[in-house]
């Protein structure tokens, strides 16, 4: 018997029997589904808790390194171009923050913002996109070329009518009606030393005035680029070289002095070292540590922690799928028994005739790897079927389960899924109900080629 022969008798043996065939399919149907839409579940909310730690956290291949508040020193120069030779280090940059005040449209409008310098060549692989004109690049180094979040444009005052402190402004949806929106890219503006330019004496306090004999610098800048990186606490930033910045914290600090610690002390108090990918942003991580007293933090420890959890979660949504389709496999060799006794004579037949035992083999072991496989396929579709609805109504499942956004899911964003089926788990599911199927019908193929021919052909 040729390959084709027994693939074509396999085909004709389960069309005889239709409706057992069908129901021993429909068992793997739901055991195979039931396994793929369990570990569905458990993806889902892996990949909604790493979608969180990457828009709330920041991103998972960044690592922050903090110099140790009590040290004599910050994170020299030295230290970072330890940082830049560690193996699958993609960029370091130190990260310098001040409180400015910036003029606009010929100081007429005025506004106190967090100004953050880093190494302009990085500000893309920080994450930080231009959406409108550019973004910086290595070339603005030393220049006064800014680049600023879209929020900004909302955080202006008229002169005379802005408070000493920035207005927090964390999203779209805290703007309100009465905010003025400013027109700034490709805008001059003007930063100036002064904390308190523009500002009406009312906001200073009681007791307070402003001392018009101290001599305040000015600086003329550009913002060249809108960027926007959705971060929890990063939306009122402005970004500019961080020699720039150097430069005009060191003329502040000669205007009001310098009572802060960390200013006093060599080196930068922050530094992010960009990863080449998340495989190796713990042992990345580790070598930091091991080079120095740094305070080192990376969004992999939460999501290391949450995946031990998940796949936990997982094998237990997995092995819950599992009992469905052990019964199916239960269902198929139940299937294939009663086939071999059903069909004693036509086995019989088969070896007298000059089949080999081989060939009637691969015959019973066949059809039970078919109906694995129809299974399996059909359970496939119709777990995406399944997974489809769920996704459509997750909104409401979820509020009704309580889940939120401690779990890594917003009940309150539509796009949320409760259910994912990636590409490898269908085909898995796929392999694993033919697999199934084979072990299943392994036995009950033995005890056929097992059968006398001539005691079969007597057999009614």
């Amino acid at each position: 018997m040729t390959n084709f022969d027994i693939i074509k008798m396999a085909l004709k043996n389960l069309a005889k029997r239709k409706l057992r065939t069908a129901l021993t399919i429909f068992s793997v149907v739901i055991g195979a589904s039931s396994i793929i839409i369990m570990v569905s579940l458990g993806v889902a909310l892996n990949e909604s808790f790493e979608k969180q730690i990457s828009e709330e956290m920041g991103s998972i291949t960044n690592i922050q390194v903090n110099a140790n508040y009590n040290g004599k020193t910050g994170i020299t120069t030295e230290n970072i171009n330890k940082f830049k030779q560690i193996e699958g280090v993609q960029a370091v940059t130190p990260m310098l923050r001040s409180d400015l005040r910036l003029l606009l449209n010929s100081d007429k409008y005025v506004g106190s913002f967090t100004v953050m310098g880093i190494d302009p060549s990085t500000t893309d692989l920080l994450g930080y996109k231009a959406i409108e004109g550019r973004g910086l690049t290595s070339e603005d180094s030393g220049t006064y070329n800014i680049v600023a979040n879209p929020l900004i444009a909302y955080m202006f005052d008229k002169k005379g009518k802005s408070e000493p402190y920035p207005k927090w402004i964390y999203s779209e949806d805290e703007i309100t009606e009465d905010m003025e929106k400013q027109e700034i890219l490709n805008q001059k503006v003007t930063i100036t030393t002064d904390r308190n330019y523009g500002v009406s004496r009312k906001y200073l306090g009681n007791g307070s005035d402003i001392d018009k004999t101290i001599k305040h610098k000015t600086y003329k800048a550009n913002i060249v680029g809108i960027v926007n990186k959705p971060e929890k606490y990063g939306e009122n930033y402005i970004l500019m070289p961080i020699d720039t910045l150097e430069k005009i914290k060191k003329d502040t600090e000669k205007v009001y002095g310098n009572n802060n610690q960390s200013n006093s002390r060599k080196g930068y108090d922050q530094v992010i070292v960009k990863c080449q990918s998340i495989d190796n942003v713990q042992e990345i991580v580790d070598q930091i540590k091991d080079l120095g007293e740094f305070n080192v933090y990376s969004p992999i420890e939460y999501i290391s922690a949450a995946k031990k959890t998940n796949s936990s979660i997982q094998i237990l949504l997995g092995a819950i799928g599992g009992v469905s389709l052990f019964i199916a496999a239960i269902g198929i060799t139940n299937t294939m028994v009663m086939a071999i006794y059903e069909r004693t004579r036509e086995i019989g037949i088969m070896k007298v005739i000059g089949a080999k035992v081989s060939d009637i083999k691969k015959l019973f072991l066949l059809e039970a790897i078919l109906i694995g496989f129809l299974g399996g396929g059909i359970g496939v579709l119709f777990s995406h079927l399944i997974s489809f609805g769920l996704n459509k109504a997750s909104p409401f499942l979820m509020e009704m389960m309580g889940m939120s956004m401690n779990m890594g899911m917003d009940p309150s964003n539509s796009t949320t899924k409760i259910s994912s089926i990636p590409f490898w788990l269908s085909i898995s599911s796929l392999i694993f109900a033919s697999i199934i199927g084979l072990l299943a019908g392994y036995f009950p193929a033995r005890r056929a080629v097992k059968i006398e021919a001539l005691k079969a052909i007597k057999s009614e």
